[in-house]
């Protein structure tokens, strides 16, 4: 059934998003403005400077997105956690007084959800698609790698990486090798050109958990064989062949660790889909892996558009508009950023959830 059109507003990291959605998911305006030449500099994200950009480009990408909605907007949603907190609450604040000015109903999105929701999503102007009711998801970018199983759109995380994401290793690698920010697009172009079985990395597995996974020890092993092999800022307009085997290698570890979970995961939950989403869901080699992992099971797979792979604002209001359907909204004048969940040390006090996807 058709809901609310809605304004939608992502600035969780780095990227300020905006977008606007017809009532049944249909993208009508997706904006987003990249801070990436900011950011680059410095190797990586620099919470102060995102917060300032954010500030800078919000107002231009919303009064976009209006010009290009078809009708009146009766529903916003805005990302209020996880990310910076800074970041988020530029969002958050610009979205909840868009929404009391208006009198508009207003919904805080977890911004994993927004992820979950990007594969249903459609850029070629169809609505989005229903989520079945068993869903096994993959969520893979710069700052998460986790598998959930999605009952009746409900998320529940059963898999997870116990330090660095799939995304952060690959951008710390490229970085050690001179390759420019965001490492995982130029990795993902120069490991086509090398041998994926040329360097010997490990898959670390966990002695207390055969789902969840680690990227620490791999990614260390193969900073470890950049110094060794004095590769260190060679660069991309003409790496040697040992870096290009290097990285080849190091992105078939990558996706193996992200994928050794989901043969058990598809046997115990029987899901009627296979997702991924996130940046790392934008990889050459995992989505043709994940196509393999759909045709050994029989599942059907489905991934996002490209230009929904890295943070944008059309899922967070898909998010939205499913949760504005539960019944669940926010009071624009006590909305507040949720930078992080409780992390839960091995071997502490087990914490209360805070709720949300953990």
């Amino acid at each position: 059934m058709s809901g609310p059109r809605t304004l939608a507003v992502e600035t969780s990291c780095d990227e300020t998003a905006v977008a606007v959605l017809d009532g049944d998911g249909r993208v009508e305006a997706n904006l987003l403005a990249s801070q990436i030449a900011a950011h680059a500099p410095y190797g990586g994200v620099v919470p102060e400077l995102a917060s300032r950009e954010h500030l800078g480009s919000l107002p231009r990408l919303v009064e976009g997105a209006l010009g290009a909605a078809r009708g009146e907007i009766g529903l916003v949603a805005v990302t209020a956690g996880p990310g910076l907190l800074g970041a988020l609450l530029v969002g958050v604040r610009f979205a909840s007084a868009f929404a009391w000015a208006r009198g508009l109903p207003l919904v805080a999105v977890d911004h994993l959800h927004g992820h979950l929701a990007s594969p249903f999503l459609d850029l070629d102007g169809g609505a989005a698609r229903a989520m079945p009711s068993r869903v096994l998801a993959l969520v893979a970018s710069g700052g998460h790698s986790s598998w959930y199983l999605c009952l009746d759109g409900e998320p529940r995380r059963l898999s997870r990486t116990r330090d660095d994401a799939a995304g952060e290793s690959l951008d710390k690698v490229a970085q050690v090798l001179g390759l420019p920010y965001p490492g995982g697009p130029v990795v993902d172009r120069l490991a086509r050109l090398g041998d994926p079985g040329a360097v010997d990395l490990p898959r670390p597995r966990l002695a207390d958990s055969a789902l969840d996974v680690s990227f620490s020890g791999l990614k260390s092993a193969a900073i470890r064989f950049v110094r060794a092999h004095r590769l260190e800022g060679v660069g991309e307009d003409d790496p040697p062949m040992l870096a290009l085997d290097l990285l080849a290698s190091f992105e078939r570890a990558v996706v193996d660790q992200l994928l050794a979970p989901a043969a058990e995961l598809v046997a115990e939950h029987r899901p009627d889909l296979i997702a991924a989403s996130g940046g790392v869901a934008a990889n050459t080699l995992l989505r043709r892996r994940l196509g393999l992992v759909g045709e050994a099971t029989g599942v059907e797979v489905l991934l996002p558009p490209l230009a929904l792979t890295t943070d944008n604002a059309a899922m967070i209001g898909r998010a939205g508009q499913l949760d504005h359907a539960r019944g669940r909204s926010a009071d624009p004048r006590r909305l507040d950023a949720h930078a992080r969940r409780a992390w839960q040390p091995p071997g502490m006090r087990k914490l209360p959830s805070p709720g949300g996807v953990r």
